[in-house]
């Protein structure tokens, strides 16, 4: 039997088993999916019990930065990791939230090249967003309150950042920062909504947060995270399952989208 996780702090409300046991029954896998829900500061001295216990894991907040520091191998295509798998006793790290997000994305959005996008937050979260939208074409520009952070970011990828939301007209906003779980705080800067056509929240729950009510009262497309998740997870099952490329990924999301509503 094969043993996977997510690991996180906080994180008791995660879909997370109940997508990827809804794949691993579709395929006839015989695996099982939880949950290591542990301390911020407690990395380093669990890491060694999940190296132990399970062959894989997917690693949310606030550990997909830090993780790296534990891998044999990244092989992630940003900074931070979120799908690490065990082969031959060592330790390889990917980031399948890239593709998450812009297969979630872009089913509402269509084509985003040119789109005048902007990105709130500039954590491991956003830099998977950042990299998915300078990638298919899109003008990003980037606003944190770190603002160090919005400039590294920024640079990075080729986009812009901005010392002030004042004068910022967005035709897409994304919010990449987990301000608004709660269901009651709005990340939202002071922004020029009149252009504004779409809105994404990474947040998966509350269904409906703050932010994207916010936006959708400005006339805009909205959607949650709850997309990205399923999408990035198929992909990390891909990689846990040795079966890149091989799974009818459409399927098995409208697959999982109907267990969770069920």
């Amino acid at each position: 039997m094969l043993k996977f996780c997510v690991l996180g702090s906080g994180i008791s409300y995660t879909l997370s088993p109940k997508i990827h046991n809804a794949v691993f029954a579709k395929l006839g896998v015989k695996a099982e999916y939880g949950v290591k829900d542990i301390p911020k500061d407690g990395l380093a001295e669990h890491i060694s019990v999940l190296k132990n216990e399970f062959d894989g894991f997917n690693v949310t907040k606030p550990f997909k930065n830090e993780i790296c520091k534990y891998l044999n191998e990244n092989n992630a295509r940003i900074g931070a990791v979120n799908t690490v798998k065990r082969s031959n006793g060592k330790y390889f790290g990917e980031n399948t939230d890239v593709y998450g997000f812009m297969q979630s994305l872009t089913k509402m959005t269509g084509d985003v090249r040119e789109l005048n996008v902007l990105v709130l937050g500039a954590g491991g979260a956003s830099e998977a967003v950042v990299c998915g939208l300078t990638e298919a074409g899109a003008d990003v520009t980037i606003f944190n309150r770190t603002q160090e952070k919005a400039k590294l970011l920024a640079d990075k990828f080729g986009c812009k950042w901005a010392e002030s939301s004042s004068g910022l007209k967005p035709e897409l906003i994304v919010n990449a920062v987990s301000l608004g779980n709660d269901g009651v705080s709005n990340p939202m800067p002071s922004v020029d909504l009149t252009s504004l056509k779409f809105a994404y929240d990474l947040i998966y729950s509350p269904e409906r947060t703050p932010f994207l009510k916010q936006c959708e009262g400005a006339g805009a497309k909205v959607e949650n995270g709850l997309g990205m998740l399923i999408y990035q997870a198929i992909e990390a099952d891909e990689i846990f399952l040795d079966r890149r490329g091989q799974l009818d990924k459409e399927m098995l999301y409208a697959l999982v989208e109907k267990t969770i509503k069920d």
